[in-house]
Order: structure tokens, then sequence, then C-alpha cells
């Protein structure tokens, strides 16, 4: 599967129309986020919520390649918010959200995967190896940075689905 930004999804995006123009917001240091659909009801995801989430991973920087799918295996993830369980940039993109609200965000590699315990980690082990030698790759980092002034290989996409919202313990 390929991701190409503003495009359509097979994740989660049930309007293929509304995602070929979908705008993005600068949420700073990089972030961007769209919302696919809009989400229902009074409770709203905040900085410490508790959410369980259907979502779509994506290395932008590697032709959109999927490291993650929660929907293959019908178990969606269930994230702590504000706790620095969370990649700091998908964490960061989830504020505001409703339940069924769908997301796509644009996470910079400073923002994203920067160790192997953030989650969401992939359930895959093949994914999981591919994802952190990729992101984690000092190597590839330092040549990449060198060469085209960013770390672009690190950069990632999320596609997320909110399905319910807790409030903290």
């Amino acid at each position: 599967r390929q991701f190409v930004a503003g495009a359509t999804s097979t994740a989660l995006a049930p309007a293929a129309a509304v995602a070929r123009d979908l705008q993005f917001k600068d949420l700073g240091d990089g972030l961007t986020v769209a919302q696919i659909t809009e989400g229902r009801g009074d409770a709203v995801v905040g900085r410490d919520s508790i959410v369980l989430v259907e979502l779509v991973g994506r290395l932008v920087g590697k032709q959109g390649w999927t490291f993650e799918d929660s929907r293959e295996d019908g178990d969606p993830y269930r994230l702590q918010l504000g706790q620095g369980l969370v990649v700091e940039g998908l964490e960061r993109a989830l504020v505001g959200a409703r339940v069924g609200e769908v997301r796509r965000t644009v996470v910079p590699s400073k923002l994203a995967y920067v160790d192997r315990v953030k989650e969401p980690v992939p359930r895959s082990p093949a994914f999981r190896n591919r994802l952190y030698g990729t992101v984690l790759n000092d190597n590839r980092k330092t040549q990449e940075t060198a060469g085209l002034g960013a770390d672009v290989a690190g950069v990632v996409a999320f596609d997320v689905k909110v399905l319910n919202i807790r409030p903290p313990r």
C-alpha cells in the first residue's frame, strides 16, 4: 500500500472524495493534521485522556510503506496520553478529536519514533524491525540530513479513528 499526502487512503477514510481535498493545519514543529471525518458527541480528547483508536501508520519517506494497521487484527490501540508513552506528534494531533473522528497526521521525525518504546509499537515483529531499522538508523539519518537537509525517511503518517475517549484515572 502506498501513502501519498492528500490522496485517498484505504485506511479508515470512508469518503474518498473528501480525502482528496484535505486541508492540513500546522500544529507547529512541522506537525500537520487534517480531519477526514467529523466526530460526534461532547467528549473531546484532552492532553491526558485515555483513547481507543484504530490506526494505520506509514513511512512517508519510504513510499508510504505501511508499518502498522490495527484493523488487520481487529485489535484497536489503547493510548494513555500525557505521560510520555505515545509518539509525541500523534499525541498532539489527537487532542481535540471526538468519537468517530478520523484524522490524518504527518509527523516529522523529531516528533515521531525516537525510541523503541513509544506507542503505537507495531505488533508484527517484521514490521517493527523494518520501522526501527529505518527511523532509528543513525547512519541513514546522518547521510540523509547531510545530503537533503532533513531526516526524510523518519517522517511518519497516521490515519487515526477515535473509537472511545476516557478521562484519566
